[in-house]
């Protein structure tokens, strides 16, 4: 009788620790990914620094297409006239550092600095791997939906939204299942299976 009243005890303290140690990993899971993803925006942020300072050119250039011809909505706004980088570019460079598809664009220019900045730029050592699923896009779409249910550990989705004067406006960085959106002036976010922001134009 004993022996029940005492299981019956660990039972309930049981039930009662592992919701409050799943929230405990969870939110402590989140705090490293919101991290990780602060040190990319500001990677970013240096990478676009720097291009525009060096190739102002490169932002306002038509040819071969108007490198800032996207938009998104942004905390309710919709804004027009951005750049963006994705995994796509990010991808090709990392595959291949001295590919010259569109080497003179913004977009480019910038991926070369982001994956310097992030020691990314070798394929075979790099911190991070900007995979390009065929067929998918960094934009609307979750972490698991780009990246597959079981990506490698240093698979992320990265996307860049910024300004034809250099200024980065948005950023998702997903990884681990988990999307993180940063703009600058508003509270992070970083949810689990969230969707990327939208883009529209191409």
């Amino acid at each position: 009788m004993e022996l029940i009243v005492v299981l019956t005890i660990l039972a309930i303290l049981a039930a009662l620790l592992i919701p409050a140690l799943t929230g405990y990993i969870r939110k402590s899971k989140e705090k490293a990914i919101i991290t990780e993803a602060t040190d990319v925006w500001k990677a970013s942020q240096a990478a676009l620094s720097e291009c525009y300072a060096l190739y102002p050119e490169s932002f306002t250039d038509p040819a071969p297409k108007p490198p800032c011809r996207f938009a998104t909505v942004i905390d309710g706004k919709m804004e027009s006239g951005l750049g963006r980088v994705t995994n796509a570019a990010l991808n090709a460079l990392q595959q291949n550092p001295k590919d010259q598809t569109e080497v003179n664009t913004s977009s480019r220019r910038i991926s070369r600095q982001v994956l310097d900045y992030l020691d990314s730029t070798k394929k075979s050592d790099a911190r991070y791997l900007f995979t390009a699923p065929k067929n998918k896009n960094t934009w609307n779409t979750t972490c698991n939906d780009f990246l597959g249910s079981n990506p490698n550990s240093r698979e992320v989705l990265l996307q860049i939204f910024h300004t034809d004067d250099g200024r980065v406006v948005a950023i998702n960085f997903g990884k681990d299942g988990y999307m993180v959106t940063i703009i600058p002036g508003k509270k992070t976010t970083c949810v689990y299976n969230g969707t990327s922001l939208n883009s529209i134009g191409g």
